[in-house]
């Protein structure tokens, strides 16, 4: 086969594998394409174009149900199997890293017409992937000498970042109490989801990892604005911060809480 056969031959491939339709590609339409294959080298790759798609398939759910344990508990295997399938084809894989795929699920899940009684899945799906993205973070630790910036430097020139597995989501379910629900045994899950969506406010969780240990917990009402504007606005002053932030907020007590838990990465200083 010439080079540029084999070239043509592994666009088709590709295409086939990203396909939007729900059976394999048409062989007629790849050979208008393509006019330079031979029809028996379309008879072979068709065979290997389904085999790449039904791959792709199986590949697609199994990141997906690794990414989204809350999510899988509560649909069921097959529905988030489905659902799978229907993502891979809307929005492919970008990148050769399928760790990377996956984060329009909660956008798929809202608008979803059978899902819509269901209206806590998106959030819960948006705490599922910030759990899957905090696991996947550089791990850096807290830079203890950028601390004394605080004591001597114009506030206005600092700003706090927050380690890069540091998450926050904010909901108007009980997405953290669900998160919590669905980690205990299988026998318990269920009453433990009910009894959350039914007593359960709003919350805003912060998912951050102590070691390689994924962590998830609901802020108190004092931090949630806080946290939210800090995750957002990195690059604004410790000043501005402070400025905007509610009355009843108490830096001291968020510091403490922050470089206990391991929330905070460093103080950094603006030129």
């Amino acid at each position: 086969m010439s080079e540029r056969s084999e070239l043509a031959r592994q666009q088709a491939v590709l295409a086939a594998w990203q396909a939007t339709l729900p059976q394999h590609a048409n062989l007629d339409t790849q050979q208008a394409c393509w006019p330079h294959l031979q029809a028996a080298q379309l008879k072979t790759d068709s065979a290997g174009l389904r085999a790449y798609q039904l791959n792709a398939q199986a590949t697609a759910q199994r990141v997906l149900a690794s990414a989204y344990p809350t999510i899988a508990a509560q649909l069921g295997d097959d529905t988030l199997d489905t659902l799978a399938v229907l993502l891979w084809r809307s929005q492919p894989p970008m990148s050769g890293d399928l760790g990377e795929w996956g984060g329009h699920l909660p956008a798929l899940l809202a608008t979803h017409p059978d899902l819509q009684t269901w209206p806590w899945l998106a959030d819960s799906a948006r705490l599922d992937w910030a759990c899957h993205t905090c696991e996947r973070a550089a791990d850096v630790g807290l830079d203890a000498d950028s601390l004394q910036r605080l004591g001597d430097t114009d506030p206005l020139r600092l700003h706090l970042q927050l380690r890069p597995c540091v998450q926050v989501v904010a909901s108007n379910w009980p997405i953290g109490s669900l998160w919590h629900a669905h980690q205990l045994p299988a026998a318990q899950q269920d009453q433990a989801a009910a009894q959350a969506l039914t007593q359960g406010q709003p919350e805003t969780v912060v998912v951050w990892r102590e070691g390689w240990q994924v962590q998830v917990r609901a802020l108190t009402a004092a931090h949630d604005s806080w946290m939210r504007q800090l995750q957002v606005n990195g690059s604004t002053s410790l000043a501005d911060l402070l400025d905007q932030a509610d009355t009843s907020f108490d830096f001291t007590v968020w510091l403490s809480e922050a470089l206990t838990q391991g929330w905070l990465w460093r103080v950094g200083v603006s030129p």
